[in-house]
């Protein structure tokens, strides 16, 4: 009776990993043909469950969530689970297809910009354009509604002008 039972029990575990995996490859399947916000409906619900998947399938998890967070225009959300892909493929080289990998690095750089002060590199930075402070690369200068201005009220004064007075 006992015996019965543990079969009953695993064969329950092994159908309810079955059908995550399931949900995985649906989401997978819906990101893929561009339909991001069913795919992440399906990542969604599945996150409580993600520890039934194998090292690979969380890190192609967090990757899938993330780039359907960016599609979805959700930056906040993508950085979050981008990083969360990026670590899981750190910690296990190999989770992530090279192109996604690749595609996470990118995603990343951009996602990350706005919060370390650093431009996203999708700006224009020709001379006297900018986007952050750090576009402007005279001294003393800093970015003012897309233009690199300088902190005194006239131009920019030569160094050895400034140290005269």
């Amino acid at each position: 009776m006992v015996r019965a039972g543990l079969v009953a029990a695993f064969l329950l575990a092994l159908v309810g990993c079955a059908t995550y995996r399931d949900d995985f490859d649906r989401a997978r399947l819906h990101y893929e043909t561009n339909e991001y916000d069913k795919a992440l409906l399906l990542l969604e619900v599945l996150e409580g469950d993600i520890d039934s998947l194998s090292q690979v399938e969380r890190a192609q998890y967090a990757y899938y969530r993330g780039m359907s967070h960016f599609r979805l225009e959700q930056k906040r959300d993508a950085r979050h689970w981008l990083a969360n892909a990026a670590a899981r493929e750190h910690a296990a080289e190999g989770s992530l297809p090279t192109d996604a990998k690749s595609r996470v690095d990118e995603m990343l750089v951009k996602l990350n910009a706005p919060y370390f002060g650093e431009s996203s590199g999708d700006a224009e930075t020709s001379p006297g354009r900018c986007k952050t402070d750090l576009d402007c690369h005279k001294k003393g200068q800093f970015c003012d509604a897309g233009a690199c201005t300088s902190s005194g009220s006239g131009a920019e004064k030569p160094d050895d002008e400034k140290q005269s007075k």
